[in-house]
């Protein structure tokens, strides 16, 4: 009885919750007062509109994803709300975001590599060791969620992006065979990174704090922070010889980084990249997030509140 009034008391608190955790991000993301952002225009927006180096360039034509609307922020808010319905959940969505993180990073480290570097190789040697995720990730598991990675085998949606993934490489390496590149060589690697880091950069750390307050944690889950940032609420980034740079001076810095993986290509080349990019997003943002991790009780809960996160994300 005690345990059924706990589950009662916990949906009736749901929607409470949901219209928090949604004021919460969304003011962290708008940068109002409270969530501000003290360097000036340093908010998500403010970046992506004041960048030079996305407005040409590879980057301009991966930036499509999100100006042409296949960013769909309801489904991904309806998702974020399934993987905050119970720890449970979260361990789930923790496992699966650590299951294509783990498979993106190897390939990246692939294509690293030796010294003949693929286009996507020469970008990750530049920010994999402030943006790599897979082990603040298997921490999180391990430290906030008492689990492990191998508690949770791929979802049939993870392991179809993961494969995603692989195919990607293999079809970047076969393109810059003997380590030759032209401009005909498909830096495919680098939509996958663009979808993931730059999500991660612009927006993604301001989940962090209102899934520690949902899911009762003790800390932020370290998947929402960066060593990098010396100081998450103004925008701060920790550069070479420990110098502060502003996030917005880092995210235009791989802007440009993506700009030289696509230089020179042909107008066909990348435009199978953006296509990657387009496909992947959808993949990545919406089927993992709204379909792999929810039990009925998620369910009940997602179902109860998506229409308070869709109304907050529009």
């Amino acid at each position: 009885a005690r345990g059924t009034a706990n589950a009662m008391s916990a949906t009736a608190r749901a929607p409470r919750m949901a219209r928090g955790v949604a004021r919460a991000a969304l003011a962290r993301h708008a940068g109002v007062r409270g969530f501000a952002s003290t360097v000036a225009d340093d908010t998500p927006g403010g970046i992506f509109k004041s960048s030079v180096a996305n407005k040409s360039g590879l980057a301009h034509a991966l930036d499509a994803v999100m100006r042409e609307g296949n960013h769909d922020m309801r489904a991904f808010g309806r998702g974020t709300l399934a993987a905050l319905g119970s720890r449970a959940a979260f361990a789930k969505f923790t496992a699966a975001h650590f299951h294509f993180y783990s498979e993106l990073e190897r390939r990246l480290d692939d294509a690293a590599r030796g010294s003949t570097p693929t286009p996507s190789g020469f970008l990750w040697r530049k920010f994999s060791q402030d943006l790599r995720r897979a082990p603040a990730l298997e921490s999180d598991l391990k430290n906030l969620l008492d689990t492990t990675p191998g508690d949770h085998p791929p979802t049939p949606a993870t392991a179809a992006y993961m494969r995603a993934i692989v195919a990607a490489a293999e079809r970047e390496q076969s393109s810059c065979a003997g380590g030759v590149t032209n401009q005909e060589s498909v830096p495919a690697l680098t939509a996958h990174f663009y979808t993931r880091y730059l999500a991660d950069l612009f927006g993604g750390s301001m989940l962090g704090w209102p899934t520690k307050r949902a899911l009762g944690l003790k800390n932020v889950p370290q998947f929402y922070t960066h060593e990098l940032f010396a100081d998450a609420d103004n925008g701060v980034v920790r550069g070479g010889n420990d110098k502060k740079v502003t996030r917005r001076a880092y995210v235009e810095a791989v802007y440009a980084a993506i700009n030289e993986s696509g230089a020179g290509l042909t107008s066909n080349a990348k435009d199978e990249v953006v296509r990657e990019g387009t496909y992947r997003y959808c993949i990545s943002q919406i089927i993992p997030r709204l379909f792999d991790h929810t039990d009925h009780t998620t369910l009940t809960l997602f179902w109860q509140n998506s229409k308070v996160i869709e109304k907050s994300a529009l």
